[in-house]
């Protein structure tokens, strides 16, 4: 019988409960840590074997698990083993950026019909193991990267266009700038970054900013390099990202000293977003242009 791990939070005792017994109605055996690991056991040891002795492992995604990091660490314990890993979504939330990629089992309306999906898909990766057939394994991991930053963007506040828009500055870039890197755990994004001689110097950074994913510009980081040290280029510089903005969200003069972030939404227009861009490349332009005369 094949035996699947469930990595959960403790708040989440019911609906675990009517994963792992749903799953032995199906002939497939479930390691649960309340009920398979003994008193004065060494815990972690435990949990370490029990992903190491099953064939899969299924999250039971809710709010307290998506915080847990326990059960994070878990799902990436089993990546690294090359374990299936399979979602079961058991609240409304936002899914984490190490699971974004996964294909979930929502068991938030219909737990029947969800579950039914969930042992289908557990037999259908379990029997490809055993005819030897090669199984993409989805890329888990909580640091953000190109595979998981988008789709997880795409979840937020106007995501199909914070996506799109993302995107496109993403690939423009890595056309234009030194370095684009990826980074952030709490709010992640990438930063797109020049060479002054021989120091990266980050220019603009798109963040998932959970209400607003948005790009930003440290103009407040940029106030140290020539010429954005005199504060009326870095006012000029706000006064063209205020163009991109409806009259009543624009930036305040004191945000020239800051770090001005433009929601992503407001450049979905091709004129604006290209607008945007001529903006940075111009900064580029002179930051490099300064470099060179020192």
């Amino acid at each position: 019988m094949p035996k699947v791990f469930i990595s959960h939070s403790n708040q989440d005792s019911d609906e675990t409960l009517f994963i792992a017994d749903s799953l032995r109605r199906a002939g497939i055996g479930a390691w649960v840590d309340y009920e398979n690991i003994r008193g004065g056991a060494d815990w972690l040891c435990e949990i370490q074997a029990g992903i190491q002795r099953c064939d899969a492992v299924v999250v039971v995604l809710s709010k307290s698990s998506a915080q847990s990091v326990w059960v994070e660490r878990e799902c990436l314990y089993a990546w690294q083993l090359r374990k299936p890993v399979f979602t079961a979504l058991v609240a409304d939330i936002l899914i984490p950026l190490h699971l974004i990629n996964i294909q979930y089992c929502d068991l938030r309306h219909e737990p029947t019909a969800g579950m039914a999906k969930l042992v289908d898909s557990i037999h259908k990766a379990l029997r490809a193991e055993r005819e030897a057939r090669p199984r993409a394994i989805s890329s888990i991991s909580r640091e953000p990267a190109e595979a998981n930053f988008f789709p997880f963007l795409q979840q937020l506040p106007a995501g199909d266009i914070a996506s799109l828009v993302a995107r496109d500055l993403f690939h423009w870039a890595r056309g234009v700038a030194d370095e684009v890197a990826f980074g952030g755990a709490t709010n992640p994004g990438f930063h797109a970054r020049v060479d002054l001689n021989g120091k990266l110097v980050t220019i603009f950074s798109v963040r998932a900013y959970r209400r607003k994913p948005s790009a930003q510009i440290p103009l407040d980081r940029l106030a140290a390099r020539k010429p954005f040290d005199r504060k009326r280029v870095r006012a000029a510089t706000l006064g063209q990202l205020n163009h991109l903005l409806p009259k009543k969200q624009r930036f305040k003069a004191d945000k020239a000293n800051g770090r001005p972030a433009i929601a992503l939404n407001h450049l979905h227009s091709a004129d604006k977003l290209e607008a945007f861009k001529a903006i940075l490349l111009e900064m580029i332009g002179e930051l490099r242009a300064a470099e060179e005369t020192r």
